[in-house]
């Protein structure tokens, strides 16, 4: 879906885009009227329901009812600017180049409902974005995303779709799910919320010092491992939840376990590999694919844990195997069906990312 409303932006603001809307639809009613259509903070009551083929650069569809005279509104159109923008990486057809910050308002994806495990994830070429379905979707089953980085515990989601002024409560399986044992959870959750801002510095630091990082110097990683141990327990006795649920939870949970795991791996160059390629991290990236399947974040765990299982002479080949099926299975939910060779350069370029931001 190519888009006229795309932009680069550096991350601390947004002016760009802003001015770009702006230009266009002060010259164009049409547009105006389509980005009208779009879904404000205040705005829902004025909103038009629009066919969706108004929004078909192909279809020769026309309206049979007069457009209605529209005003330009500078609030209006920050509001809906701001709660339909989506932002992610730019990546280019070209390997080699480095991904930019991008932030654009993309019409049909703006219309897509939120999961917080959805069955789609997206991806920015030039100014053209991809809806990849990131598993398997059943017949009239309805396209979801996630409008936020979904693999956090429920009370870190709620507070980051609230933030977002996207005016809704989410209900999906997930959370209600989360919800139906929060009282269980209640323990890990408030101590994941207080360390995980000091354990996200840690990693920040073991990634760029120029000197190893260990561990110890690392207080709220080492806490937040405990965290995830504790959950990994809690998991185990709650018979209330189906296999997949305890999935999605644990899931949510997935920077407690990453948080310790990146550091002593960047300590020690993730050696020796079954150090790190362990079935316990196995089960994460289950359960982080099971979770928000197609992120960046899971293929780069994944890519890093083959990696390191490859290294080890003595590693089980069951466990490489899964390993490496996993991270090529990742890499189709991210960037959809690619020729091999360029699924073995993505994957091997994921590795440079760190599996927790």
């Amino acid at each position: 879906m190519n888009n006229a409303f795309a932009a680069t932006y550096n991350d601390v603001q947004s002016i760009e885009l802003y001015a770009k809307i702006s230009a266009i639809v002060k010259q164009s009613p049409e547009a105006l009227r389509k980005f009208y259509c779009l879904g404000g903070y205040d705005y829902h009551d004025d909103m038009e329901v629009p066919n969706v083929k108004l929004f078909d650069s192909n279809s020769n569809y026309k309206e049979s009812n007069t457009p209605r005279d529209l005003q330009f509104d500078e609030k209006r159109i920050m509001h809906i600017m701001n709660v339909n923008s989506f932002e992610g990486d730019l990546y280019s057809t070209d390997t080699q180049q480095p991904a930019t910050r991008l932030t654009g308002v993309w019409f049909l994806p703006s219309f897509i409902n939120h999961s917080c495990s959805p069955n789609s994830s997206r991806l920015v070429v030039g100014e053209a974005m991809f809806i990849i379905a990131s598993r398997d979707i059943a017949e009239k089953e309805e396209i979801t995303i996630s409008y936020i980085d979904g693999m956090f515990p429920l009370k870190i989601r709620e507070e980051k779709l609230a933030a977002m002024g996207y005016g809704f409560h989410c209900q999906c399986r997930r959370c209600e799910a989360e919800r139906s044992v929060q009282s269980e959870l209640k323990e890990y959750s408030s101590q994941y919320h207080e360390l995980y801002e000091n354990a996200a510095l840690e990693v920040q630091g073991a990634v760029t010092s120029t000197v190893h990082t260990h561990i110890e110097n690392c207080p709220a990683c080492t806490e937040l491992s405990a965290v995830y141990d504790g959950i990994l327990g809690k998991l185990n006795s709650l018979s209330s939840l189906t296999n997949l649920e305890k999935q999605w939870i644990l899931g949510g949970y997935s920077s407690a376990f990453l948080a310790k795991w990146l550091v002593c791996g960047y300590a020690s160059g993730f050696s020796p590999p079954s150090d790190f390629a362990t079935p316990q991290a196995l089960q994460l990236v289950e359960a982080m694919k099971a979770t928000v399947p197609g992120m960046l974040r899971t293929l780069s765990f994944a890519t890093m844990l083959a990696t390191a299982a490859q290294k080890d002479k003595n590693q089980v080949f069951a466990l490489v195997h899964r390993l490496i099926q996993l991270a090529l299975d990742e890499c189709i939910r991210v960037y959809g069906k690619q020729k091999f060779d360029v699924v073995s350069k993505l994957m091997e370029q994921s590795a440079e990312f760190v599996p927790f931001f």
